[in-house]
């Protein structure tokens, strides 16, 4: 037998600091910087792990290196460098790649969210790792951060930044080993010219959003594809709106690379002959995509649609409309998350796509809720009556409140502390503040509260404003977001029945005109509850509910921690 010895473990950090040194970077000049304008020691100016910014006053480039002053010189002789007029180089004696790359993933995904800069990275090889003594480089980047603020090459704090929307889909965002196999499976059929739809599906939190808006920003600064007519096709004009923000000031995209179906129905080929005029469309919430069925604007459905060669009496939707004029649509889809009857069922699509939604690329990894995908799994059995007994979620806060006063107590010491904190509700009330702004939606127990009076971004509007952040957030505002904590109102459309011991949804308490007209009991019954899934899925560090049915309550505490 052959005995391998041991190697003895790493050490971990003494606690060196980082160090952040700044000098003139002169493009096109011999070396581009000054060594002797560093404080480091000459032996390690050429074989040494370190991050670095370069910078002048609107942009900034990040990168690492085992060379600074090599790599100092290589990019003085880069064109595309030569607008930058200081290098800041970042250091520490005890670091090593493994913290080099993770720090500079950091850096470009934190200084992205801050917006002082626009960035000129691209975002191939960014994505979260983890290596011995981590945790204890995390408080030192926290520090770092600190440094960097006071150097002015950053505003915010990392706080402020992970709350925001801009941060959480960001193009710049790390991709987990889900994420990654499916953009290279997806890439791979887009490189080999394959003219056919792809599906990804995902239950919510895996991050389908952030693949989307990550493979437009890889696609564009890949020189194939430069000329492309790539797009995001984005069905949720709040969403729509979020995502063109979190494009702003990223090299090579822009807020028009993210349209709505229409605007995928209005595009016309110009080369003179007929032809698909998108090469790539990337549609998130492909759930959320319309059929001529209970929906607002009917007319101008009509017409767009016999615009393009159809007709609705055809059963023609915007599903139809994104294959007419793509040559490759990728398809993000949750068969959950379809809301109601004008939604894009699992039969359309799979009478529309056939092979590629019968063998969708999966996302199985839970991003977004920290009691991961076995929470997901555990609110769908509570929700279709299948749970047998409570689980635990280790940190996760998942309670259940007897008292609306108290849960509203509740929501307020968690918005102190997290400012993307939201209640939000299924829709068991009218919206009468929709005409009326004085008027008061909802009252439970003597409070009075409306639904959210903007449908554009109102998550991100709570930031600022404390008025909205107490409003309650309705399933077509809410979809598609993160939340800190989410507190999840369960209306009296959704009741427990006792005799038949189930759950059950209450027809006549659901005020969703266009999510009910039409169905049968059946799918109302899927539709509500598929409503209660996603609010209760929206939640990051928590989710906290109030059920205004009293057997609804004692049902739930079997189930849920008070």
């Amino acid at each position: 037998m052959k005995v391998i010895p041991t190697q003895s473990a790493p050490t971990p950090p003494h606690g060196s600091q980082f160090v952040v040194d700044s000098c003139p970077f002169h493009p096109g000049a011999d070396g581009s910087i000054d060594p002797s304008l560093l404080h480091i020691k000459e032996s390690r100016l050429y074989d040494w792990p370190m991050v670095y910014i370069l910078a002048n006053s609107s942009e900034a480039y990040v990168g690492q290196t085992t060379s600074i002053v090599r790599r100092m010189h290589q990019h003085g002789d880069n064109p595309e460098k030569r607008a930058f007029t200081r290098a800041n180089v970042i250091y520490n004696a005890e670091a090593n790649m493994s913290v080099i790359t993770d720090y500079e993933s950091r850096l470009i995904q934190l200084m992205h969210a801050d917006g002082k800069f626009t960035l000129t990275n691209k975002n191939e090889g960014i994505s979260d790792s983890n290596y011995f003594s981590k945790h204890q480089y995390d408080d030192m980047f926290e520090e770092l951060w600190t440094e960097l603020r006071a150097m002015d090459l950053a505003k915010s704090t990392i706080a402020e930044l992970e709350e925001t929307e801009v941060f959480k889909y960001s193009p710049y965002k790390g991709l987990n080993e889900d994420q990654k196999d499916a953009f290279w499976k997806i890439q791979t059929a887009i490189r080999d010219a394959r003219e056919e739809p792809i599906v990804v599906e995902g239950m919510p939190g895996t991050g389908k959003t952030v693949l989307a808006v990550y493979l437009l920003k890889a696609l564009r600064d890949d020189e194939r594809f430069r000329d492309k007519n790539i797009r995001i096709v984005e069905p949720m004009p709040a969403l729509r709106k979020t995502l063109q923000n979190s494009l702003k000031g990223v090299k090579n995209l822009s807020k028009d690379d993210v349209i709505g179906p229409g605007d995928v129905a209005k595009a016309r080929y110009t080369g003179g002959k007929a032809h698909k005029p998108f090469d790539i469309l990337l549609v998130d919430e492909a759930h959320r995509l319309k059929q001529y069925k209970t929906i607002v604007n009917r007319d101008s459905f009509i017409k767009t649609t016999n615009a393009l060669g159809m007709s609705v009496e055809d059963g023609v939707t915007q599903l139809d409309w994104i294959l007419k004029q793509a040559k490759v649509p990728v398809l993000f889809y949750d068969p959950m998350q379809v809301v109601g009857p004008s939604g894009i069922s699992p039969s359309i699509m799979r009478d529309r796509l056939c092979d590629a939604f019968e063998h969708p690329i999966r996302l199985e990894s839970q991003m977004r809720v920290k009691g991961g995908k076995r929470y997901l799994d555990y609110v769908a059995d509570v929700l279709w009556g299948r749970a047998s007994k409570r689980q635990d979620f280790g940190g996760y806060e998942f309670r259940l409140h007897d008292d609306f006063h108290e849960f509203c107590r509740s929501f307020d010491e968690h918005l102190a502390d997290h400012d993307l904190t939201r209640m939000v509700a299924g829709f068991a009330w009218p919206w009468a503040s929709k005409k009326d702004k004085s008027i008061y939606d909802i009252a439970i127990d003597g409070i009075p509260i409306r639904w959210n009076t903007t449908t554009t971004n109102w998550v991100g509007r709570g930031l600022s404003d404390p008025t909205v952040a107490h409003e309650m957030g309705v399933i077509h505002t809410i979809q598609g977001y993160d939340l800190s904590y989410a507190y999840v109102v369960i209306g009296p459309d959704l009741r427990y029945d006792k005799a038949h011991r189930r759950v059950v949804v209450d027809r006549g308490s659901y005020y969703d005109r266009n999510g009910k007209q039409g169905a049968s009991d059946r799918e109302l019954d899927e539709y509500v509850k598929h409503v209660y899934y996603v609010l209760l899925t929206r939640g990051i560090q928590g989710t906290h509910v109030y059920a205004c049915d009293a057997a609804m309550r004692e049902y739930l505490s079997r189930f849920m921690g008070r």
